[in-house]
């Protein structure tokens, strides 16, 4: 199972802590992340790939063009 990096961002663009989250694909990993997004941005990484990050609310602020549509 591919491993995940969820972070939440703070209102500097600053990293304020890091959950490592085991899920089976991108689109499971920016789910469990939607629930750590309020009252922060967040980050999804698999290693070194951006997969996506979600606003306050876990709607998609940036999606890369290699992430899943969410």
């Amino acid at each position: 199972m591919p491993n995940y990096y969820i972070y939440t961002i703070g209102a500097d663009s600053h990293v304020l802590s890091r959950h490592d989250c085991d899920a089976p694909d991108d689109l499971s990993a920016v789910e469990r992340a939607k629930e750590l997004c309020n009252p922060h941005e967040v980050e999804v990484w698999q290693l070194g790939r951006l997969v996506a990050r979600l606003a306050i609310d876990g709607t998609p602020s940036l999606r890369p063009d290699s992430a899943p549509r969410i």
